[in-house]
């Protein structure tokens, strides 16, 4: 999968600090092409993979949680519904539809998700 340069960026940016904050073994620099890369040792690293894998199931949670309240939000609603709302409702509409996803998947994970065959 191609990055992102906005995202490539932002990595750089962050790893230019690592000397300076006791992390110079995770990132090294190439002189040659002026960009700081990740070594093995932040790879290997079980406290960084722990971080990681935490940042990813949590992200993962959020992410599905908007995403089908979003979709539920765009049901329940016509474009010319949404059009009229204010921002402050449209928010409070879509948290509406989205909260009931988070306290689904925080109790339940995905055991209550089927996909409907035509």
């Amino acid at each position: 999968m191609k990055q992102d340069e906005g995202v490539k960026s932002i990595c750089d940016y962050m790893f230019s600090f690592a000397k300076e904050m006791g992390y110079e073994d995770y990132v090294e620099y190439d002189e040659e092409i002026k960009k700081y890369f990740a070594t093995w040792e932040l790879d290997d690293d079980t406290t960084t993979r722990e971080l990681i894998e935490r940042y990813d199931d949590h992200t993962f949670w959020e992410e599905i949680s908007e995403q089908f309240g979003e979709r539920d939000f765009l049901r329940m609603y016509t474009k010319e519904e949404r059009e009229k709302m204010t921002d402050d409702e449209h928010f409070t509409r879509l948290m509406e539809c989205q909260i009931p996803w988070e306290e689904e998947f925080e109790k339940r994970g995905i055991d209550r998700l089927d996909i409907k065959k035509d």
